[in-house]
């Protein structure tokens, strides 16, 4: 039971810092102010967390973690390209709340910047985009991955950022369509 307590804590832990990281800014939170949210001591959520950083670590594991297992998949070659392309819509819409925590704040690029080689956000940017390209890909079809990608990733961030954070089903497939346009060309 002690054990997830302590999990239940650190959760709430984490639910309040994304909160605070989204309404005030990463650099106008601090350790006080999320522990003084929910009536705990900062010694509290130093016994959880060493910082606010590892409070971000923490944050980003789970949409890493998707989107590197999509990336094993895609070096692995087990998907065909709009199959991929749908799971990378799909993990983005899952882990839209943090994007916009995350990816608006210039304070938050900072931290993930110095912090970058540890998440391996590049790696894993790069081997779906490889997924993307195919065996011995040429120029051209490396362009095309990375746009593909883009349409598929910040697509679906803006689609939802307009449509109130919602994506219907009807937009899913018109991004995946739009996606395996941009990686087959314009002779498609």
């Amino acid at each position: 039971m002690p054990d997830r307590d302590a999990g239940d804590t650190r959760q709430r832990f984490l639910a309040v810092a994304q909160e605070l990281f989204a309404s005030q800014g990463y650099a106008g939170t601090s350790i006080a102010d999320i522990a003084n949210r929910l009536g705990m001591s900062k010694a509290s959520l130093y016994y959880h967390f060493r910082s606010k950083e590892d409070m971000i670590d923490a944050l980003l594991a789970v949409p890493l973690a998707a989107y590197a297992e999509l990336a094993e998949t895609a070096s692995a070659g087990r998907h065909t390209a709009e199959e991929l392309l749908a799971a990378v819509i799909d993990t983005t819409v899952a882990a839209r709340g943090l994007s916009d925590t995350i990816g608006n704040d210039p304070s938050v690029q900072a931290v993930l910047g110095r912090r970058a080689e540890q998440h391996q956000i590049q790696q894993i940017n790069d081997a779906l985009v490889a997924g993307l390209a195919g065996p011995r890909p040429g120029a051209t079809a490396k362009i095309r991955a990375h746009a593909a990608f883009v349409v598929a990733k910040q697509g679906t961030l803006a689609v939802m950022a307009a449509g109130g954070g919602r994506l219907s089903r009807g937009q899913r497939a018109e991004l995946v369509a739009a996606a395996l346009r941009a990686l087959s060309g314009p002779d498609r």
